[in-house]
């Protein structure tokens, strides 16, 4: 099985006038670890050793897993040091939120020799039942006690600077499951209910379009950067409205994609926004999973507004404003944009919608059947630079342009939207 490998995510921010925002975007039996067969630390100065420790922690970690697959609370209990105490009460709440999201393969890497118990941070391996179709990796800080001849967990929390799975980030969370999404978060319940409803309402069609589209998406709503920038591993990028994320397959198609809104972008927006923001992200799903590797940006999130946007009952020019104020200032971009484009700073905003309108160019002169032609002609497994040549080959055959032409033509576009 290959290595999970996280993608950057596929993020976007499209915040306008009317306060809209768009943002890029296992069915195996579950191992069960077998307990070390080294034993566990006797207190003696001579056992009692880093290793030893590492070793005696990975006996208690698997049974924690093992207690968490099969749904026994008391045994995770057993393994708690305070359960009565604040953190007591926290671990059993991780508990409960990593039973609600029924993970059916749960398992950490071996532990490191241990030099601090109140800091030791382990490697999770998980996979969600009816989601994933290969494993996600995070990572997990423990505090540790020792307790006579036997070691307790007195605090499970997040590690700095990585990913922590949803039950960590979020111990408090409500999972909603509708027909087409497991909406997992601590917003209120209204929102996660919209959120379903939403997923519900958007990727049957996309699933029309795109064979390998999962049939459930995973949405995560947490209610605080903290718990957002838990679940990303990473500090909160203003103005992003939510984050598609997850592993590859050997074939370069993503086996587990999830969705992760941003709790303060969520509060900014309006229900259109919000709904706009989710089916941007479902684009990007549905294409990962069926796509090999990558597609140039400008294509990969042009097309994630063109699905995104079409729903949203705003007028296109409230929507295209803001670059339209920038062509007449001469701000917009002249070029297709490509990934440096995309990370450097400036008005994101607008070279989303730049990339949009490239998109709906395309649209309006080959359909969507001809889109979806060229999209999967633009795959490529060699990064985004070889996606921007074999996409460049396959232009004059599935769109009747050459890059040139496009360039020229999608200008000239942004110019008329402009007058």
């Amino acid at each position: 099985m290959p290595a999970h490998r996280p993608t950057r995510p596929l993020t976007a921010a499209v915040v306008g006038l009317v306060l809209l925002a768009g943002c890029s975007g296992g069915d195996a039996s579950p191992p069960r670890v077998a307990p070390p067969t080294t034993a566990t630390p006797t207190g003696s100065p001579e056992v009692d050793t880093a290793s030893a420790t590492a070793t005696a922690l990975d006996e208690l970690l698997a049974r924690r897993d093992a207690a968490v697959l099969d749904g026994d609370r008391d045994a995770f209990r057993a393994t708690v040091a305070d359960p009565d105490g604040a953190a007591g009460r926290a671990q059993l709440a991780a508990f409960d939120a990593a039973r609600a999201l029924r993970p059916d393969r749960l398992a950490h890497d071996v532990v490191a020799p241990v030099d601090d118990p109140s800091a030791v941070d382990v490697g999770v391996r998980y996979r969600l039942a009816g989601l994933d179709r290969g494993d996600r990796t995070a990572r997990t800080r423990y505090g540790v006690v020792r307790d006579g001849d036997r070691w307790l967990v007195a605090s499970e929390a997040s590690a700095p600077g990585a990913q922590a799975p949803p039950w960590t980030a979020m111990p408090g969370l409500t999972v909603r499951r509708t027909t087409h999404a497991v909406v997992a978060g601590t917003l209120p319940s209204a929102d996660l209910d919209a959120a379903g409803r939403t997923v519900d309402d958007g990727l049957p069609g996309l699933a029309r379009r795109w064979s390998r589209t999962p049939g459930r998406v995973l949405v995560l709503a947490p209610a605080t950067v903290a718990e957002g920038e838990a679940l990303l591993g990473a500090a909160a990028d203003d103005g992003v409205g939510a984050s598609t994320d997850g592993p590859t397959g050997e074939d370069g198609r993503a086996t587990g994609d999830r969705v992760v809104l941003d709790p303060s972008a969520h509060a900014r927006l309006t229900r259109t926004g919000r709904a706009v923001v989710l089916t941007h992200e479902l684009a990007h799903v549905a294409v990962r999973a069926t796509l090999p590797g990558a597609l140039p940006t400008w294509l990969s999130e042009g097309y994630a507004d063109h699905v995104g946007y079409a729903g949203a009952d705003v007028p296109v020019t409230d929507l295209l404003a803001p670059l339209t104020a920038a062509v007449r200032a001469g701000a917009a971009p002249r070029d297709l944009p490509d990934a440096a484009a995309f990370a450097a700073g400036g008005s994101l905003e607008v070279t989303y919608l730049a990339a949009w309108q490239a998109v709906e160019l395309l649209a309006d002169r080959r359909g969507e059947a001809g889109l979806d032609r060229l999209l999967r002609a633009c795959a490529s497994t060699g990064g985004e630079q070889a996606a921007e040549r074999i996409c460049d080959t396959a232009l004059p055959e599935v769109a009747g342009l050459d890059r040139q032409a496009l360039t020229r033509l999608w200008r000239q576009r942004l110019d008329d939207l402009a007058r």
